[in-house]
């Protein structure tokens, strides 16, 4: 049987009136596990708290960043900024990648290249290589 333009589109309106779709029924398992750890990092991340680490000078503070640069070191830097709760955020760990004036480019591991002031800087710490994890036997 061979169908024209029209009695083929009346089929599939029909077929598809008739048919009924369990739309996200389907998906739900794998939304379910997908969305439960995407909770349960957030739970630990809010649980976790970030310390005053000191306020170092600025001359400190540039010449470890002049070090890390340089030498292409990781570091980790706190920023003078609170959260609504008045505890820092957590440390900004990468590369340097650039200075321009008072700005400070940093190769974030996690959110890429960021720029911020260097006035903005609460603390630095040069890191040693980032570890690399191996599946479990």
């Amino acid at each position: 049987m061979s169908y024209d333009d029209e009695s083929a589109k009346q089929l599939f309106m029909e077929a598809k009136r008739v048919y009924q779709d369990r739309g996200m029924m389907k998906w739900i398992g794998f939304y379910l596990s997908d969305h439960t750890a995407v909770l349960n990092k957030e739970s630990k991340q809010r649980k976790q708290l970030y310390f005053d680490k000191g306020q170092m000078s600025m001359e400190a503070i540039g010449e470890l960043l002049q070090v890390a640069y340089l030498q292409n070191k990781r570091v980790a830097i706190q920023l003078e900024a609170l959260d609504s709760e008045g505890q820092f955020f957590p440390d900004l760990v990468g590369k340097i990648s650039g200075q321009k004036e008072q700005q400070i480019f940093l190769n974030e591991e996690e959110r890429g290249v960021l720029r911020f002031e260097l006035e903005q800087i609460h603390h630095v710490e040069l890191l040693g290589p980032k570890k690399i994890l191996t599946p479990k036997d």
